[in-house]
């Protein structure tokens, strides 16, 4: 493979990549910051960009840290975390940076708040799934390997909650005792897929998810005993069989070994009971500050649509404020969860759809709505939607997203018919990687 020396890498790119040149090429490198000046080997090349791991940090980058974690960066990394190295203030200037880079062509700069800090810089995840490989006859888990499917292992996770890792080595010790085999991908064989943990904020309530291939599992007894003997804290152990050659971890069959399927999560006062496969913000203390900034945004008695509303966290949670409140979910748990939670909290406002958002929106759009929220998936919007929004007249639109280019094609599709941007507000959902949460207010004109 090609080389290059003495790379001095430039400024930061979406994805969490440092910027070089070299080459006549823009050369994308992760895990380095700004300042650093590094050896590297090329692993992809194109036309005019290329991709690069480091070989040899000639000087970092100052103010840089130790990343506490014995599989960040290198030839063999995890593809967890991209800015271990960073202290965390220099990660949110890091943010706003890569925020502005993409809107400011189009967006007044003024109207883009700098970003919110995260409560809690690590060990903040409520919610993994670990794959499960083998070598030389032993199990082990782990993380992927960046855009692979490498099994990379490793002692403490920084960003999920420490009893994960704990419970995940458990699994394994009792699944290596009773000879189960790993699941091979290439070769479609072997059984254990995945180990997954979903938990409340506080730890006092965790799901345990075990992934396999078929729905034969002989050590389930043994597991239940010692998982619920050892952990307390476990109010529920499923099985889920995953037989499809797929990259998708969860299959349409479950088993439940053990208690409840969901764990009970308490947001800004309320309950909400949370199925194991249901949308949840994987960081509770950033969930947080989020709705609190959007219940300031409802007015008083507005009529309020919720699309892809999960678990209702974000509609239920504006109830009080609401005269009139709907919500649209296609997952069956999770608009099961949110008609639960409803009467969990005595919300009588509430009523909720199941199906495609984008079908939906069009027979929901007949009625009338002064607010209407999205927190759609990385794909955005359907480019149907801020036609079907303008012609339904609706006044505001909050828009919280997790994907900054998808948000900023979104936005461009909202101007051109009749909105303006009020506010764009990041929050940082996930510390330790690039990842940004986005809030955008927009306004009829």
């Amino acid at each position: 493979m090609k080389e290059l020396t003495g790379l001095l890498v430039e400024k930061l790119a979406l994805h969490g990549y440092g910027i070089a040149h070299a080459i006549g090429k823009t050369i994308f490198i992760p895990h380095t910051a700004p300042g650093d000046r590094v050896d590297v080997v090329l692993t992809q090349e194109r036309k005019d960009i290329a991709f690069a791991s480091v070989k040899r940090f000639q000087k970092r980058a100052p103010g840089l840290q130790d990343p506490g974690c014995e599989v960040f960066g290198g030839k063999d990394a995890c593809g967890g975390c991209d800015w271990l190295m960073a202290p965390y203030k220099l990660q949110l200037e890091w943010k706003d940076a890569l925020v502005h880079s993409v809107f400011d062509s189009f967006v007044d700069p003024a109207l883009i708040r700098s970003i919110k800090a995260s409560p809690q810089e690590r060990f903040y995840r409520n919610k993994a799934f670990f794959p499960v490989s083998s070598a030389k006859g032993r199990l082990y888990y782990g993380m992927y390997q960046s855009w692979t499917h490498t099994v990379i292992p490793h002692k403490q996770c920084q960003i999920q909650m420490p009893v994960f890792d704990k419970i995940a080595q458990r699994v394994i010790e009792l699944a290596q005792k009773a000879g189960t085999q790993a699941y091979q991908e290439q070769k479609h064989a072997g059984n254990l897929r995945q180990i997954g943990m979903r938990s409340s904020a506080d730890g006092s309530e965790i799901v345990v998810v075990i992934v396999t291939k078929s729905a034969r599992l002989p050590f389930t007894q043994l597991l239940v005993k010692h998982l619920c003997h050892e952990f307390p804290q476990i109010v529920g152990i499923v099985q889920n069989i995953q037989r499809e050659r797929s990259n998708v971890i969860l299959g349409k069959d479950d088993r439940l070994l053990w208690g409840k399927p969901y764990i009970t999560e308490k947001i800004l006062g309320q309950s909400f009971r949370v199925h194991y496969r249901s949308f949840l913000q994987v960081n509770p203390g950033t969930s947080a500050l989020i709705l609190q900034d959007m219940k300031s945004l409802v007015g008083a008695k507005d009529k309020v649509l919720d699309a892809y509303s999960g678990i209702g966290t974000i509609g239920l949670s504006l109830a009080d404020r609401a005269a009139k409140l709907s919500l649209i979910e296609e997952v069956p748990e999770a608009v099961e969860d949110a008609t639960r939670n409803a009467e969990i909290n005595k919300i009588r406002n509430a009523e909720f759809q199941l199906g495609k958002v984008e079908e939906l929106l069009r027979k929901s759009l007949r009625s009338s709505y002064d607010t209407i929220i999205f927190d759609p998936p990385r794909v955005g919007l359907d480019e149907a939607i801020p036609s079907l929004v303008a012609k339904a007249g609706i006044s505001r639109v909050l828009y919280l997203s997790c994907n900054p280019m998808t948000l900023s094609r979104d936005l461009k599709a909202f101007f051109s018919r009749g909105y303006r941007l009020v506010e764009l507000q990041p929050y940082d959902m996930f510390p330790q990687t690039w990842h940004i949460e986005t809030l955008a207010v927009l306004q009829k004109i």
